[in-house]
């Protein structure tokens, strides 16, 4: 009881175990039971038995022509100083692709399982606002069209 688990693709705690079912306070704020024999032949994630803490992997597109160490270093210390991050794991940023527009990053940042989806909103905006204020162009993709007339003969 209070352990947060990920079961078929809903995220929740556990609010009550009895002998034949576990019921799991979603986030989305209903109540689902699973009956215990269903619940342990499923993948389920417990995320509290460890620290507490998970893994997400967020992206973001820079320009060509970025500064790429730069931009890696101003992410880690801004995404750092929010402070919602797991302090035993640093954030961490990686270059992940060449793409047509820009150049994809890869932010690797562990999080409260408790308060995950409010903190990537919180990180999501942190990178959005250093980027801007460090004159970092965050792509989009443009495409150029050419009309060609064609004279009657």
């Amino acid at each position: 009881i209070g352990d947060y688990i990920i079961c078929d693709g809903v995220r929740g705690k556990v609010s009550s175990i009895n002998y034949t079912s576990t019921m799991l306070e979603a986030l989305d704020g209903s109540v689902i039971a699973f009956q215990n024999s269903q619940l342990f032949t499923k993948n389920y994630k417990n995320m509290t038995k460890n620290h507490g803490y998970e893994l997400d992997v967020l992206e973001v597109g820079v320009a060509y022509g970025s500064n790429i160490k730069e931009v890696k270093e101003l992410l880690v210390n801004a995404i750092t100083e929010l402070g919602v991050t797991f302090s035993k794991q640093p954030v961490t940023v990686r270059l992940k692709s060449f793409d047509d527009s820009c150049i994809t990053l890869k932010i690797l940042v562990w999080v409260n399982v408790f308060t995950q989806g409010s903190d990537i909103g919180v990180i999501m905006e942190c990178i959005y606002e250093t980027l801007n204020k460090n004159g970092i162009e965050i792509p989009f993709p443009q495409r150029e069209i050419t009309i060609k007339h064609q004279q009657e003969s």
